[in-house]
């Protein structure tokens, strides 16, 4: 078999989770990475031994040839991420295809998180009007394209399935694949922590619903630590903790490495973020770093009893008083054993084995 995974952008954020997927069809056969040649490739890319190839959004015609070429060999998995336009083309040009099999991926909450967009400002949403392919009304109808013509899903957690099967999507087959770090990524327990003072790091991309402004005041309120957030992100008002800032060819074992928390603030009104799995707590859970976190239903679905949950993120010195007073080292076993339990590419590759055997490949023709 042959894995094509199809993303609808190479230059945001959401190219990380067709990364993703890669990483674990890796685990099954020869995988391919196609992504809409729309700008230079998103940066986080750079961290994994992917070849990332661009193809025409405009026209995705040479893509399709491709694939089908393909199929005529072997047979084919199509794993298309997120199904935003023009990807729903895609798959509804492979639909039935022989030998060949189509599988939509949700890993967000695509049309709430693009209404919070519009929501923002009056330029977000003229930009991000009905007319273009990422305003929510064409998310939904792309999106519903793509499940009528998909095989099977995959979903980022039992709590998006949930979202997206409410709305009515077609019925169909489904497993549950997580965002997915290289196994070999996975970093011994540590020992214990260095003597001095606690280190905290934001790592996510800056969003609304992603409680910047709460890491902010939370580092203010804690002088005595050290605080590491990459180049570029944010920086704090004045005073507060001693800064950190990460460079863009840092090596994310090495990021890692010098923490002893991450930060994750979610906003529990914003149904994005109740429906998301952030990829930062993928990764610390891989290099063994303790978390602390809004408890999101979907975070909640991993990683409960393994990290600090905040439920209020108001007064940063009760969050602080729970912070200083958690274990960052045996929480960072707790979650580094939630990646080998759940987010493992070889866990994620077996369920995928299970969706298949489910929807098998369209026999090839006689």
């Amino acid at each position: 078999m042959r894995i094509f995974v199809i993303a609808e952008s190479a230059v945001t954020n959401s190219l990380g989770r067709a990364i993703s997927l890669a990483v674990v069809g890796s685990e099954r056969a020869t995988t391919e990475l196609w992504a809409v040649d729309d700008g230079p490739v998103w940066t986080g890319a750079r961290h994994f031994d992917l070849d990332i190839r661009g193809f025409d959004g405009r026209d995705p015609a040479a893509l399709i040839a491709r694939i089908r070429e393909a199929a005529a060999d072997e047979p084919v998995l199509v794993w298309i991420s997120k199904g935003i336009s023009p990807l729903d083309h895609i798959a509804s040009a492979l639909a039935g295809r022989a030998n060949t099999v189509v599988i939509a991926d949700f890993d967000d909450d695509d049309v709430s998180l693009m209404r919070e967009q519009v929501a923002k400002s009056w330029k977000t949403a003229v930009h991000l009007n009905v007319l273009h392919r990422k305003s929510p009304t064409q998310v939904r109808r792309a999106q519903a394209r793509t499940a009528r013509a998909a095989d099977g899903y995959t979903f980022s957690s039992r709590t998006l399935e949930h979202t997206y099967l409410a709305r009515d999507l077609a019925r169909r087959s489904s497993a549950i694949v997580p965002h997915a770090r290289p196994d070999a990524w996975l970093v011994a327990e540590r020992e214990g922590r260095a003597a001095g003072p606690l280190r905290l790091a934001y790592l996510g991309t800056v969003r609304p619903h992603k409680g910047a402004d709460k890491v902010l005041a939370l580092v203010e309120a804690m002088p005595e630590i050290h605080f590491s957030s990459f180049s570029g992100s944010f920086r704090p008002a004045g005073g507060g903790a001693t800064w950190h800032s990460i460079g863009a060819e840092a090596a994310l074992s090495d990021v890692y490495a010098d923490i002893d928390f991450t930060l994750v603030p979610q906003d529990p009104s914003s149904s994005a973020a109740r429906n998301q799995l952030p990829s930062k707590i993928v990764e610390a859970a891989v290099f063994g770093v303790a978390v602390v976190a809004t408890p999101t239903p979907v975070i909640e679905e991993y990683c409960a009893g393994a990290y600090v949950p905040i439920e209020d993120w108001s007064d940063p010195q009760e969050v602080a008083r729970r912070i200083r007073a958690a274990d960052p080292v045996a929480l960072g076993a707790a979650i580094r054993r939630v990646f080998v339990d759940r987010f493992s590419a070889a866990v994620s590759g077996a369920a995928l084995g299970r969706l298949l055997e489910e929807v098998p490949v369209h026999a090839p023709s006689r």
